[in-house]
């Protein structure tokens, strides 16, 4: 039995979709996979276990592949991927300055040229990830069913907790005290960040139901 051709050699909305799994489930998996330790940043996990930072990095470079890979519908977006791409490929290969390697879990330490490379491309990478969010959300605006509607609203929703994630992070940094609420600031808005990118690139994979018509859907067609 063959698979009937495609108008395309690579399914660029299965990669999406897979995409948009991986960045909803990294935080889940590094906080899984560094027991005994809660993690104060998802980036943490590069320096506590093995199996988190294979993880951490095996993660980041299949989202940086992608996002190399990815055009969108226009030369801004085509451009805007590629430098997503080298942000996301920095946070992976610079680590972070989170652990001075003497037991103590967010320790002060010096800051290092690679520490501030991590934090500025992790900074990037937030941002573009999050005018993407928003360039889907004015896509899916154009569109008249009410699937585009829904699709929209998730779009939109994901770069305002971006947005939000961020300006918490930026607050944490200004000396807002959020230690009666949690211990884990950081991590909390790496989370919320990942996971609104998860959840607009599998939205954006048309391969959902109940958010994409039966016109949109992808599917492939087997031939025997």
């Amino acid at each position: 039995m063959e698979a009937k051709p495609l108008d395309t050699e690579i399914d660029h909305h299965t990669a999406k979709f897979i995409v948009g799994f991986i960045a909803l489930s990294l935080a889940i998996f590094t906080d899984l996979l560094t027991p005994g330790v809660s993690i104060s940043s998802i980036s943490l996990s590069y320096h506590l276990t093995d199996n988190a930072r294979n993880v951490f990095v095996g993660s980041l470079c299949v989202i940086s592949a992608f996002l190399w890979s990815y055009n969108g519908y226009s030369l801004f977006q085509a451009v805007l991927s590629k430098v997503a791409a080298v942000a996301v490929a920095a946070v992976a290969f610079f680590p972070c300055d989170c652990f001075t390697g003497r037991g103590v879990e967010g320790a002060a330490a010096e800051p290092s040229l690679t520490g501030i490379l991590h934090t500025a491309s992790a900074i990037s990478m937030f941002i573009i990830l999050a005018i993407f969010c928003w360039l889907f959300y004015l896509r899916a605006k154009g569109k008249k069913s009410k699937e585009a509607k829904v699709r929209g609203r998730i779009y939109r929703i994901c770069a305002v907790a971006m947005v939000g994630a961020m300006a918490v992070q930026l607050l944490d940094i200004l000396g807002v005290d959020f230690s009666g609420i949690t211990q884990r600031v950081t991590y909390y808005v790496e989370a919320t960040g990942l996971m609104a990118f998860g959840v607009a690139w599998m939205t954006a994979s048309r391969m959902l139901p109940f958010i994409t018509n039966e016109d949109e859907r992808i599917k492939i067609e087997l031939s025997g």
